[in-house]
């Protein structure tokens, strides 16, 4: 959403494309995705605001006359309409489990999680980032799947002939499909993604991959001898030394590590479960912390594989920056879990959790896409990016008499309208304050609109 974008009107630019056999179907789709975008984290009946719009949501999430790619599907377009307009965009790649294991006895078809003793679901989501400013474009691919009891005593053969969880990492790839010409696509993972067959068909759409590195795989050097990567990639010598800003997280605060780097190009073997693969010609990029770690937390070492041309430091040093964008997808699912709730949502079939994904997915994107502007440009003039009436709502709120706010303060201003202390400690504002300072401001600018374009008494 953009400074004049209501969630109504940003409701209609994602499902109003949705065919779903009858245009009042669509337009419930509308009027459900509007009244969650106004208020994400709180159940159903709350958002719908009475009997008969709860009701009404509820009957549309178990019609089984649509599924969740029907409801989806026009974002994922979109996304990628814009990202093949982009120079370079990384296709970030994610796993992660929605556990329903509190609602077993209530909700029907979920599947085991966890050690096999819970239950719920498994979603792999493609985020699309545009690297260097880290501007989202949205989710390129989503694919919830349920997850199969297999026989733990199975053999390696066994194993290797039927449906494997970790296929949805390629499936993901080519159900994205090829960028367009002119357009670098380069699908990003961390070490959930070293599998050989999403290498093999990143390859295959024409693009590349940017892996976190964790089996020992076999490869040969640059003068065809047998190595083992990780072995191979610790040996290497360092070249360069930068100082890295590493933002805060779960009980570790921000701070600046100093790391060494060192990269090498190699051809890595198809091993024993792809041995019909041809070998794949690509380079490693190992960075390792030499500066001492806080007590308690382990110092960095990210070993990266890549197809990548990386012959020289400045590119060395951008697979590194590429990288870490990954974090944005697991700060899209806590968007996703924490500030939708999505886990916490007691419907009575899997089947309607799948289509309650696919509303709240765009959603999560939306909130996520909010905390990452709030970063970017922060000295810019906040008159560049939105309305002047918004601009001075939120001046008068705060008790400034100025507008010529920059970005940084305007949105600062906006967090503490939703909970944000702004005390000289803390760091930046997080999504939740300034999703709920955001929807605040929108409110009373509907009502200062209104009041203003209203015929006098």
């Amino acid at each position: 959403m953009n400074g004049t974008e209501t969630a109504r009107e940003w409701a209609e630019s994602q499902f109003m494309g949705c065919q779903l056999g009858d245009w009042r179907r669509t337009e419930r789709l509308v009027e459900i995705a509007t009244a969650m975008m106004e208020a994400p984290g709180v159940s159903i009946p709350q958002q719908m605001k009475s009997a008969a719009g709860t009701k009404a949501a509820y009957r549309f999430l178990s019609d089984e006359g649509y599924q969740y790619e029907d409801l989806i599907a026009p974002h994922w377009a979109e996304t990628r309409r814009m990202a093949g307009r982009e120079p370079v965009v990384l296709m970030v790649h994610d796993l992660t489990t929605m556990d329903y294991s509190r609602y077993r006895e209530q909700i029907r078809g979920l599947g085991p999680v966890g050690d096999n003793t819970g239950q719920g679901f498994q979603t792999i989501s493609v985020l699309s980032v545009v690297p260097g400013e880290r501007r989202i474009l949205g989710l390129a691919y989503q694919k919830p799947f349920f997850r199969e009891a297999h026989d733990p005593g199975e053999s390696r053969t066994e194993r290797s002939k039927r449906a494997k969880e970790s296929d949805v990492w390629q499936q993901a790839v080519k159900a994205i499909g090829p960028s367009p010409e002119g357009s670098l696509w380069v699908h990003v993972g961390d070490r959930g993604g070293d599998i050989y067959r999403f290498f093999e068909a990143s390859q295959q759409t024409h693009g590349h991959f940017l892996v976190r590195v964790c089996q020992d795989r076999k490869m040969y050097d640059a003068q065809g001898e047998v190595k083992y990567l990780l072995s191979f990639a610790r040996q290497l010598a360092g070249l360069e030394e930068r100082e890295l800003a590493l933002p805060a997280k779960a009980g570790q605060a921000a701070r600046t590590a100093r790391l060494q780097i060192a990269f090498a190009p190699l051809t890595l073997a198809a091993g024993w479960m792809n041995r019909k693969s041809p070998p794949i010609q690509a380079w490693v990029v190992r960075v390792w912390e030499v500066s001492t770690p806080p007590p308690g937390i382990a110092p960095i070492e990210w070993v990266l594989l890549t197809t990548l041309p990386t012959q020289t430091l400045d590119p060395a040093w951008e697979r590194v920056e590429w990288y870490r964008c990954r974090w944005l997808i697991e700060e899209f699912h806590m968007c996703l879990k924490t500030g939708c709730r999505i886990e916490f949502r007691r419907l009575e079939e899997a089947s309607s959790l799948l289509r309650l994904l696919a509303i709240l997915s765009p959603l999560a994107v939306q909130l996520l896409t909010l905390k990452v502007q709030a970063r970017l440009h922060p000295d810019l003039p906040a008159s560049t990016l939105f309305p002047i009436d918004l601009i001075r709502l939120v001046a008068l709120l705060s008790g400034r008499s100025d507008t010529a706010l920059s970005l940084h303060d305007f949105w600062r201003l906006v967090a503490m309208q939703g909970g944000f202390l702004g005390r000289k400690r803390d760091g930046p504002p997080g999504w939740q304050s300034l999703w709920h300072g955001w929807l605040y401001i929108q409110t009373l600018l509907r009502g200062a609109r209104l009041n203003s374009s209203a015929p006098p008494f």
